[in-house]
């Protein structure tokens, strides 16, 4: 993801600059709130005139392979938000805030009415409501808020204190953690495990928790002082991206491009570099002499496990009092680079970037911290594939992108997962150092047809084209029509979990300027459609809708 940290700080997740088609400094972005890939216009142009990409060493001149590795940059941003477990349960916030809250959602119109936004209103008027609409209120808000700060603490601890902790709505980073989490699974088990046979039972946790809320464990309680490692997921998320960029461009350019040109090149801002800085400072290491160096694949490893915890999914939760520490990945990275200073044999481990090696060094990581790495957490869940009827159905819709309309983002994001988790219990070492097996050398041994496969295999599901209009991807074993059919439906419903958003915590009128997802029609031309999803769900019109300072009345 490439922007600006500073525009990443509103209140429904990471924004993208406006100017993104007309910067050259922008040159391609992920958003994990509308799960889209989006490149500067003359890389897309570039890739388009092109077939090439996974390459040999040499092919391909310099305008392609930085425009490809731009595309692989935010290929793998889309890899950390449907393959990792922390990404899995930030994409599914988004969704969640709507879906956890729609039946407390439908009972607050039939009683009170169509208002916005309910935020305002339950501050101006808290205690002076009804029983059962002033619980649903507070359940509403504190559902969604619970929710977002899960997302904050995960993503940028740097600035929780300054945007969380004067929050009324905030209790504790546990808390955060632990209800970010619940709502995830409630999310997946209302849509694929009623009855919990095979998700972790998120429902007996509580008593746990409460436990160390009454104890006053630090971070598990309301006024507890707030400790965080200061990096957050999004610096691991654009330091393993670049890295991995960085070592295809090196390789590709048969190691003609070193770290000289990519200082010069601008590839080296706070936000792609400050993961890395903190692991060899961690680590107790040194800046090396090459990309491809033991230390950096070292690195790239500990961003998989960190981004990866397993309490809580898909494992059950262990040790409550741990809780934080093994679900933060921030903490996660912090651990494991200082476990690497105590255990000096670690820092040369990885030389040939293959299976054995990231099945080596990931468990003698992992054991340092009493948790599962990823290829036993792929087996958990691959065993879930081949057992859960509801998971055989959902694997039968992915082959025939034919998705049931209920929950569709989720079913359709799930089955992502489930195959990308699929393929890395198989082939660890193809995600962990991607780089590393796209560009065939002499003495490489890679298997570039094996490589391919899985890059095509688990490519974005939507791209922005040149206008900046949102397509999906085509898949050469899918038919066409379904495709658009999918997307079509999953978009539909991100708009109304817009809607949602803003009916919940934005004052004033709403919002219809949906240019991110198609520019050619404005927000008047849009209203009627966005309207019409809206009142299928939830029986009123966006127009019923009374917006004011909070202090409205009813008939």
């Amino acid at each position: 993801m490439t922007t600006d940290v500073e525009a990443n700080s509103d209140l429904h997740g990471w924004g993208f600059p406006d100017e993104l088609y007309s910067s050259s400094n922008t040159r391609g972005l992920y958003n994990p709130l509308h799960f889209v890939v989006r490149l500067r216009k003359d890389f897309h142009e570039r890739l388009n005139s092109s077939p090439g990409g996974i390459l040999k060493a040499g092919e391909g001149d310099f305008e392609l392979l930085s425009a490809f590795s731009t595309y692989f940059h935010e290929t793998i941003h889309w890899w950390q938000h449907v393959g990792s477990t922390s990404g899995l349960m930030l994409s599914f916030a988004y969704p969640a805030q709507a879906h956890i809250n729609h039946r407390d959602l439908l009972e607050i119109l039939r009683t009170l009415g169509p208002f916005k936004s309910l935020k305002t209103f339950l501050v101006k008027n808290d205690g002076r409501l009804a029983g059962d609409p002033q619980q649903r209120l507070n359940r509403i808000i504190n559902n969604w808020h619970d929710i977002e700060f899960n997302r904050r603490i995960i993503l940028d601890p740097l600035r929780v204190r300054e945007n969380v902790t004067s929050s009324p709505f905030f209790e504790a980073v546990g808390h955060s953690l632990q209800i970010g989490l619940a709502n995830a699974l409630v999310l997946l088990s209302s849509t694929f495990d009623r009855d919990l046979t095979f998700l972790p039972n998120f429902k007996n946790w509580e008593a746990g928790f409460d436990d160390l809320r009454k104890r006053k464990v630090r971070g598990y309680f309301h006024g507890s002082d707030i400790h965080l490692v200061p990096l957050g997921a999004i610096r691991i998320f654009e330091g393993q991206a670049r890295f991995c960029q960085l070592q295809y461009l090196h390789l590709a350019s048969e190691r003609k491009l070193g770290w000289d040109d990519f200082q010069r090149m601008g590839m080296f801002a706070d936000v792609y570099v400050d993961a890395f800085e903190k692991f060899l400072k961690w680590a107790e290491l040194e800046w090396p002499d090459d990309i491809t160096d033991p230390t950096v694949s070292l690195f790239l490893l500990i961003c998989d496990l960190a981004m990866n915890p397993c309490d809580g999914y898909p494992f059950d939760v262990t040790h409550f009092e741990s809780f934080i520490e093994s679900n933060d990945p921030s903490v996660r990275f912090m651990w494991f680079s200082r476990h690497v200073a105590k255990n000096p044999s670690l820092k040369r481990a990885i030389t040939k970037c293959n299976r054995d090696e990231y099945l080596t060094v990931s468990t003698a990581l992992c054991r340092s911290m009493v948790c599962r790495q990823p290829v036993e957490m792929g087996e958990q869940i691959y065993s879930w594939m081949q057992k859960a009827d509801s998971l055989k159905q959902l694997l039968r819709e992915d082959e025939s992108f034919e998705f049931g309309n209920e929950n569709l983002p989720v079913r359709v994001f799930f089955a992502k997962h489930l195959r990308f988790m699929e393929d890395k219990m198989r082939c660890p070492e193809f995600f962990c150092w991607p780089a590393m097996h796209m560009v065939e050398t002499p003495a490489s041994g890679v298997d570039l047809q094996r490589s391919m496969e899985l890059f095509g295999r688990h490519q974005p599901l939507f791209t922005a084209d040149l206008d900046g209009e949102i397509r999906p991807s085509l898949f050469k074993d899918r038919d066409e029509a379904k495709i658009y059919q999918t997307f079509n439906d999953f978009y539909g419903w991100n708009v109304l979990y817009d809607l949602v958003r803003q009916w919940t915590v934005t004052d004033g009128p709403f919002n219809y300027d949906y240019t991110w997802l198609t520019p050619r029609y404005s927000a008047a031309v849009i209203k009627p459609w966005v309207n019409t999803r809206f009142k299928d769900v939830f029986n009123f019109s966006l127009d019923d809708f009374k917006h004011g300072d909070g202090n409205l009345t009813f008939s």
